[in-house]
């Protein structure tokens, strides 16, 4: 060969090599699309985005997913924004949201999660279903996590509606009705019994619900039916639904107080959370809040309300850094710090859409290293498999919904585990952070505190007869050293709701012996 042909083909042979390598040795990536409500903290730096980011990170650096075939594939994510609320308008934009989800599908996604506002969520899992109706393509799974409104999850008992919604899944929250349910049961069969001991039966109570879709089913059974889910021992004094986008909520306060009620159910998934409670601390209402309020999961209610969330209770799901499943909840919450302290420079807690993403893509690598990338396949296994999660025991309804039986104050344990099926948790905030009220029966279970201007000896009148005396000192005595989750540990002894009977709670008896309320019980 000569000198000349020689030069010509070791470019050449160069070219192929390096042709031939990266066709050998380049990794394919499963494609996840992640779309929620840009702007809002459901999305960053509390929400969905920086979860799926952490998800991502922990598994493409432990080497990938990795298929039954032995391969493995990175994970690549891919955003977009459900337009929950458009800038120009102030509403959902139910259009951008179609556009954007169908540039998730043109790009390859191969699993969607996401799905915050129902008035955007709808029309995206119809555009992913007709989609996947098309046979041409490669069908894609999607994994609400935001909305929860019932019908989102279709019933898939009807063969017509099991053929087109089979590839739609919800991962959080737990569905309205469940999430009603635990906030109802709380105040049904704990908190009730609590206040009717300070105010005599039946307790009044007060309802503000967020006037949008999603409180709608609430209506009927918060203001007629009430006695059936709520119990026999209250009775509505107020009702109300605030607008969306509500900031003096003066008018609806000021009707709660001079209604009487002792208990106000709100419901907010939007902007009013943080005006409402700092404007119910302000006037002192004396009805304790408790019901949903998304903004009131965020770290920075606490400083957004100047501290005067202190006491209010919401659905969430789970307490600051709750060790749900030991072991992985808390190291989930601590990872979540480290990372958004190294993207956003300050350190988030993360909210329920966060967890919603974390759970969704781990859920996502365990199916596809059982059972691989066929979608049909992947149906199969999400159907008919539990999961470990970060929030409990989980597994999926025959409508693809969270499966959730426990609402009350208890929480069955599940094969000997610490924890049972995935559940919604009944916060208080307190001193800064969220402490579990509900369950109860929990090692993390702490005891509802009552505001100081509904009753001053509330937290050291601990069998509520109007007195500080002898009877309390003795109630602490019989539980005196034990900690929280032991049988001997008695919720209402403790205190100060720290975990432990010990001297401090004493002490508090001690400070306020021999006070007695003006009146008994309390007007």
């Amino acid at each position: 060969m000569n000198r000349k042909m020689t030069l010509f083909l070791i470019p050449l042979l160069l070219l192929s090599t390096v042709a031939l390598t990266r066709t050998t040795f380049a990794q394919e990536t499963i494609k996840i699309g992640i779309i929620g409500p840009t702007g809002l903290p459901h999305w960053e730096p509390s929400g969905m985005k920086p979860a799926a980011e952490l998800a991502a990170k922990e598994i493409n650096d432990a080497g990938g997913i990795r298929l039954p075939d032995g391969t493995r594939r990175n994970i690549e994510l891919l955003f977009e924004n459900e337009w929950a609320i458009d800038p120009e308008t102030g509403l959902p934009n139910p259009t951008k949201a179609v556009e954007a989800v169908t540039t998730l599908l043109m790009q390859g996604a191969q699993f969607i999660i996401g799905g915050f506002r129902t008035e955007v969520t709808d029309p995206i899992i119809e555009t992913v279903m007709d989609w996947n109706e098309d046979p041409s393509h490669t069908p894609v799974l999607f994994f609400i996590n935001g909305a929860s409104t019932d019908w989102l999850c279709r019933d898939l008992t009807k063969p017509e509606n099991y053929t087109r919604y089979k590839w739609t899944f919800r991962v959080m929250p737990i569905n309205s009705t469940a999430l009603f349910k635990t906030f109802c049961a709380y105040i049904r069969y704990y908190l009730v019994e609590k206040l009717g001991k300070i105010y005599g039966f039946p307790v009044k109570f007060a309802v503000l619900l967020e006037d949008l879709q999603w409180t709608l089913p609430m209506v009927g059974p918060l203001t007629v039916y009430y006695p059936y889910v709520l119990g026999p021992n209250v009775t509505l004094a107020y009702y109300a639904r605030v607008p969306e986008a509500a900031t003096d909520f003066s008018t609806w306060l000021n009707a709660v107080k001079d209604s009487g009620a002792r208990i106000m159910i709100f419901v907010f998934s939007g902007r009013p959370g943080n005006p409402l409670i700092k404007q119910w601390r302000e006037l002192q209402v004396p009805a304790i809040p408790v019901g949903i309020n998304v903004l009131g999961q965020l770290q920075q209610h606490w400083a957004l309300t100047e501290g005067k969330c202190e006491y209010e209770i919401v659905v969430n799901w789970g307490g600051t850094r709750t060790p749900i499943v030991p072991g992985y909840s808390e190291v989930f919450w601590d990872n979540f710090l480290a990372y958004t302290k190294q993207k956003y420079g300050v350190e988030y807690w993360p909210i329920y859409t966060a967890a919603g993403a974390y759970n969704a893509i781990y859920t996502i690598k365990e199916t596809i290293e059982a059972v691989g990338l066929n979608p049909a396949n992947i149906v199969q296994y999400l159907e008919t498999h539990e999961f470990v999660p970060i929030t409990g025991l989980f597994k999926f309804t025959t409508n693809h919904d969270i499966y959730s039986i426990d609402y009350g104050p208890l929480w069955p344990v599940v094969d000997n585990k610490p924890y049972g099926y995935v559940r919604g948790f009944v916060i208080q905030w307190v001193k800064g952070i969220m402490q579990v009220v509900s369950p109860i029966d929990k090692p993390y279970s702490r005891k509802t505190l009552i505001p100081t201007w509904m009753y001053e000896f509330a937290d050291v009148d601990l069998n509520f007869d109007g007195k500080v005396d002898i009877f309390d000192i003795v109630k602490v005595g019989l539980s005196f050293g034990s900690n929280a989750g032991e049988p001997t540990y008695d919720l209402e002894a403790d205190v100060n709701a720290d975990g432990t009977i010990d001297i401090f709670d004493c002490v508090s008896i001690a400070l306020k012996f021999g006070n007695e309320a003006p009146q008994w019980p309390l007007p």
